[in-house]
């Protein structure tokens, strides 16, 4: 006997069907061929085999260990002597790039030796005309410079006061807005916590006249309940549950559809006092926090105008103070170039002659690294390889670098590096897998590669590395999983685009059947087995591996057994109606089947 639920559950889809003029029957056994739909039973074997689960995923292929070779001056690539695909030797050279800057500094370091060379030589001819006059004019400039810290200093005195009257209006000022938003906030409190107790008030003025008619009108709802089960027991209308044409069943079942909706106005009134009592229970919480707000920002405000008025005159004292020292600066500057001066019309001393010998030697110094950085436009290889990457062309700017390097990383064969020399033996595929798979992905864990550029080919790899660190990509995820190709191939580069996948966990010599077949419900899952005179019975089974196809079973099952797959209903009459084919029960159609442990109603799925 259908329980209480159930049968207030089949009332209220008589009354929609009734309301949609599609009330259809539905009873046990097989339908009749004229007027129903037929149902096409699709079935699964079980079988015996591997079951496997895999996560799948793109990257490239990489070759680890590779060089990168960089000019160690920047300029204009102006001759390019390889291509990619070349094998070159150590020291072969592979590019230059423009000489004419490198050539400008090495002739400018030259003339500056030249200059220092020409001061040793005045310093022993002693000072000249127009060295006395050099002299005159620099000793104006300084002293001009003394001038202008003095005016510096006078400024940064003035923009002290200034900004002492500003920032103290600025404080004043935050302070009143402070006095402002406490006020507003005793106000909101005050008529808030009113509008609440309002609230709380009338609900409980209709709490009891409404719990009094809600205690009526379940009262009244039992009532009916109990006399349509009394009117299905004595009228013959309990199975099926709903005849149409027995006149006290269909009146009983509308009376207790009409004491339902009693029941939910009273309950939604009910609702109404509550959530008017929350509305400004939460008006009364938000208001105040806006107010809270308000005040908190005043407070802040007025800290950031104490800070700003505090590092205001900080800034304004330091400025004093910084221009107070470029005056010392200036006249101890002044004094010095005096004293300068009065050296350079003096006889040479044997230290300035020193000091012009040493001048000479670093000048002599620059040349030569003048002279290494025009080298250094020549690019040579640093080892035998093969050229994997040029990344710039003929007439590109290059930019400079630290020279050669060696490359461990998961990018591809295009590096940061002006060229890249590299092997193509123990190449890499390195893909990012997101997190929920990533779990799942385990260090020589077996995997299939295939390239985009190379079309019918399979190849083998492994899992050698998973990341512990991740990145975040459009939101999801992901951890850098490396693969390495176990074979090598001529047909596979370095950069090539690569879909991997990945088994993840995998059982051999299992009983399984397709996913689709294995059915749950109520915490317990089970097949659909087809007996031999077509009939369905259903089988407990435990569920093992889930795997991307199949799923491993087992129970009172064996290899062959066919099951059942959910089925599809296709209309043929007049009437539509839907064959149940688990054949414990009936139902009700209206385009699907609700298969449990008995009989159902469809929905429309």
């Amino acid at each position: 006997m259908p329980s209480t639920k159930l049968k207030l559950l089949n009332v209220g889809l008589v009354a929609v069907a009734a309301a949609a003029g599609a009330f259809a029957y539905t009873s046990l056994g097989r339908p009749s061929v004229a007027n129903t739909a037929s149902s096409t039973t699709r079935t699964a074997t079980v079988g015996v085999g591997t079951v496997m689960t895999t996560v799948s995923s793109s990257g490239n292929v990489t070759a680890p260990n590779n060089i990168t070779v960089n000019f160690a001056t920047s300029g204009k690539l102006t001759e390019l002597d390889v291509k990619v695909g070349d094998k070159v030797k150590e020291g072969q050279l592979l590019a230059r790039v423009d000489s004419t800057a490198a050539q400008a500094n090495l002739d400018a370091a030259k003339a500056q030796l030249a200059s220092a060379q020409a001061k040793l030589t005045t310093l022993a001819d002693g000072a000249t005309s127009l060295v006395k006059q050099g002299i005159q004019i620099s000793e104006t400039q300084s002293q001009q410079q003394v001038n202008s810290a003095q005016t510096s200093l006078d400024n940064a005195k003035q923009n002290l006061t200034l900004d002492q009257t500003q920032q103290a209006a600025a404080l004043q000022q935050a302070q009143q807005q402070l006095s402002n938003d406490e006020a507003t906030y005793t106000q909101d409190d005050t008529t808030l916590s009113a509008a609440y107790d309002q609230a709380v008030t009338k609900q409980q003025q209709d709490s009891t006249a409404l719990n009094a008619q809600l205690a009526a009108d379940q009262l009244q709802l039992q009532i009916d309940q109990n006399k349509l089960s009394a009117d299905e027991t004595t009228d013959g209308c309990k199975n099926p549950p709903i005849a149409t044409d027995n006149a006290t069943c269909i009146a009983d079942e509308k009376a207790v559809v009409a004491d339902q909706k009693l029941i939910s106005q009273d309950e939604a009134s009910i609702a109404a006092d509550a959530n008017a009592v929350t509305n400004a229970y939460n008006n009364r919480v938000t208001g105040l926090a806006r107010d809270q707000a308000a005040i908190d920002k005043d407070q802040t405000s007025i800290t950031n105008a104490g800070n700003n008025q505090a590092a205001t005159l900080a800034k304004d004292n330091q400025s004093i103070a910084s221009a107070q020292q470029q005056l010392t600066n200036a006249k101890l500057s002044l004094q010095s170039l005096q004293n300068s001066d009065a050296q350079k019309t003096a006889p040479a001393q044997s230290s300035d002659v020193e000091s012009a010998q040493a001048a000479i030697e670093q000048a002599q110094a620059q040349v030569d690294t003048a002279q290494q950085t025009l080298d250094a436009t020549s690019l040579t290889a640093p080892a035998d390889g093969t050229i994997g990457a040029i990344n710039d062309t003929v007439g590109e700017t290059v930019t400079a670098s630290s020279g050669s390097s060696a490359s461990n990383s998961s990018s591809n064969s295009s590096s940061s590096g002006f060229i890249t020399l590299t092997n193509l033996t123990d190449l890499q595929v390195v893909a990012d897998i997101d997190e929920a798979d990533a779990s799942k992905v385990a260090v020589g864990a077996p995997a299939t590669v295939t390239l985009n550029a190379v079309t019918g080919k399979q190849f083998a790899a492994h899992v050698i590395a998973v990341a512990n660190s991740s990145t975040v990509s459009s939101n999801v995820v992901q951890y850098q999983v490396t693969f390495a190709l176990d074979n090598t191939d001529p047909e596979i580069k370095p950069g090539m685009t690569a879909n991997v996948s990945v088994t993840t966990a995998k059982v051999d010599g299992v009983l399984n059947v397709a996913s689709a077949a294995v059915r749950t419900t109520g915490g317990s899952s089970y097949l659909m087995v087809m007996e031999s005179d077509g009939t369905q019975k259903r089988v407990d089974v435990v569920v093992g591996l889930k795997g991307d196809s199949t799923t491993e079973v087992t129970g009172a099952l064996k290899s062959g057994d066919e099951v059942v797959l959910p089925a599809s209903t296709v209309s043929r009459g007049s009437t539509p109606t839907t064959t149940n084919n688990n054949r414990g029960g009936g139902g009700f159609g209206g385009g699907g089947v609700f298969v449990g442990g008995g009989g159902g109603f469809g929905g429309r799925g």
